[in-house]
């Protein structure tokens, strides 16, 4: 039962019309823009799939890794940011 309701749930989001709204919601960066990564996770939340407290969780873990802020990851990032993260602990 719950299944069947979640199926319907999935169904809509992927059929509904989009709307400014929409969009304007599924812009996480709010530069006006909305890429692939910001629309699939915009439908994920709408499908019930993922919630603001899971975004949240992941944009931090991301933020902490970006080391040289680029709002990309890179090796570099990853590296400098473990090898910093490690330097803390001691």
């Amino acid at each position: 039962r719950e299944e069947t309701k979640q199926r319907a749930i999935v169904k809509w989001v992927l059929t509904r019309r989009l709307t400014n709204n929409d969009l304007e919601a599924a812009d996480l960066d709010e530069d006006g823009i909305v890429g692939a990564a910001e629309f699939i996770v915009y439908k994920l939340k709408e499908m019930g799939k993922i919630d603001e407290k899971d975004i949240g969780g992941i944009m931090e873990e991301f933020e902490k890794l970006d080391y040289d802020e680029s709002r990309t990851l890179t090796t570099s990032d990853i590296i400098l940011a473990q090898t910093t993260s490690q330097i803390q602990r001691q």
